[in-house]
Parts: C-alpha cells; structure tokens; sequence
C-alpha cells in the first residue's frame, strides 16, 4: 500500500512509519520540520503534495499536541487542527484517496469514572481547546472524505522519542525529574492506562491495513494505574528517594480519570504486549540520552529511537 503520512517526524509518526514500512508498505512522510514550504495550514499544499504521491492511504497526524500547547494560541490551534484536517480531507477525496485522521480520547472531555465508547459515548464538551479542536478535526473528516474514513482516538502513547520539559508527556517528565532529583508533581487521584508506542502504532497499522470505515480508541483499558504509582516506578528505576513526589490540585482543564473502551480495536486481533514498567525502563534509556536542557543531543527523529523501541 502507497500511504502518505503527514507529520511523520512526530512522536507517533516516525514509530508509525517504521511500522508501515517493516509491514512491506511505501511510506511518504511530509513535515514541516523537513520542510517549511510543506505547510498544509496554506491553499494548495495538500492538493500539491497528494497528487504528486498519489497515496492509496493519507494518514493525517500533523496537529498541535496536547492541552498546555494548545492553550499557548487558541487561534493558532484551531488552524492546526481543524482547518488544515479541512484542507488535507479535502485534497485526499480529490485524489481518491483513504483518510485515516489522528484524534485523540480527549475529545470525550470529563466523564469521570464512566467508561468511552466510540459511538455511544458519553460525551460531554472538552473542557481544552486541543480536545475541542480535535473533535472538529473529525467532523471537517466526516464532511470532506467520509468514504472508508477511520478516525484513530489515541490514548496515553509512551516511549522513546520525546524530549522532557512543559507540556510534554508525564511519563518522560517523571523519569526525566527523578533522574535528576527534582520534585515530581502529581495530580490527586489522576489514573491513566498508558500504552507502549509499539502497541500504539501496531493497532493503528491494523487499522488502516484493515480497510473498513470507523472509529477507533487506541491505547489500553486494562491497566489502570494511579499516576502517583507511575511516579513511584520512575524513583524505583533511578534510585530515587519517594520524597520527590509532590501531589497537587489537578487544573480545571485537566481529565483526571480516563477509561475507554477498546472493544473495537481488540476485534482486529490488537493486544498489547509491553507492561508499563518494562516500557517505562525502556523509555528511560531514551530519557538518558536527552541534554541537560530535556531535549535531544541531536535530531532525535534520525538517531536511536527507533533503536530503543
């Protein structure tokens, strides 16, 4: 299958792409960070790109991340993830090619300890702008390239191939923090079910080679923890003292209970396969390679962490 994968020098798109190609897929990848002029948020890029590839599959991963970026430029995000998902549907369709669009689970907003199913629900408004502007995303999805869509709602993806620092993803934080023997904030009560980047992007390969029209969690719902054990795990691994861990107030924006139903995703045969301690050592080789400012030595998505995965 020819697939074309925007924003593939990202956290889950180099895993992705790595996953496609050893799955004896053709790969092109479009980022802004290979390329400036690749901006797919401009008139005409999207059309540009898809019809010089002519993919049988778009997969649309390019976006802005996560709630504390997203609240930096509301506007900002709002062309990221929802105007531009406009303009990349719109030139798939043109093209006649399938779109797969990366959302996530917290499209769901806050539904405390009640469990997510795709099509049922419940729904109550996302309390961040990167969730409601992903759930837009969605929408522009099933307005411009409805035929075979799959839309992708992951959850919690972890490991190798994130720098440390604001707004980044807590795991790497915390085994960032405990290695160097800073405070490590925990929300109260916060739980998540994290799930290993391989198991990520194997369940979304099973989608998209899959081929039918739908909506999918991924990520795990078997393996609940309290984010004050994760920090826990993140001590025990560097021979950290506990004392390091801090429980604070979760922000108003902040999901503090996720649970989601992956019913649909198990039926394709997904399971996952890396726990959250041997992952978290895993991810911790990573975190050991990052400068002293969290961030890699040098262009991290070239380097080792496909090596570490």
């Amino acid at each position: 299958m020819r697939v074309l994968v925007t924003g593939y020098r990202g956290f889950i798109g180099q895993h992705l792409t790595r996953e496609l190609e050893e799955h004896d897929h053709t790969v092109y990848g479009i980022d802004m960070l290979t390329d400036p002029t690749d901006d797919l948020r401009l008139p005409g890029v999207a059309e540009r790109v898809v019809e010089a590839w002519l993919p049988d599959c778009v997969v649309h991963l390019a976006a802005k991340v996560g709630r504390l970026f997203g609240e930096d430029n509301p506007a900002e995000t709002i062309a990221d993830n929802a105007c531009m998902t406009a303009l990349v549907a719109k030139a798939a369709a043109n093209c006649g090619a399938r779109l797969v669009y990366a959302s996530t689970s917290e499209v769901y907003g806050d539904n405390g300890d009640r469990e997510c199913d795709e099509v049922e629900g419940p729904f109550v408004l996302p309390h961040n702008i990167y969730g409601l502007s992903k759930y837009w995303g969605e929408h522009v999805c099933q307005l411009y390239a409805p035929r075979d869509l799959a839309i992708l709602r992951f959850s919690m993806p972890y490991g190798p191939g994130l720098p440390a620092g604001r707004g980044r993803a807590a795991i790497v934080n915390m085994l960032w923090q405990a290695e160097r023997r800073a405070t490590i904030p925990v929300h109260l009560g916060a739980e998540r079910s994290w799930c290993w980047i391989g198991d990520t992007v194997r369940a979304a390969r099973l989608v998209i080679e899959d081929w039918k029209a739908g909506v999918y969690n991924v990520g795990r719902d078997d393996a609940a923890v309290l984010m004050r054990r994760v920090a826990g795990i993140a001590c025990e691994l560097t021979d950290a003292p506990y004392s390091l861990i801090k429980e604070i107030r979760a922000p108003s924006n902040q999901t503090v209970v996720k649970r989601l139903s992956t019913k649909r995703i198990r039926r394709l045969g997904w399971a996952p396969e890396v726990e959250l301690e041997e992952g978290m050592e895993r991810t911790l080789e990573w975190v050991r390679t990052l400068g002293d400012d969290g961030l890699p030595r040098e262009d991290w998505w070239r380097r080792s962490a496909h090596e570490l995965a």
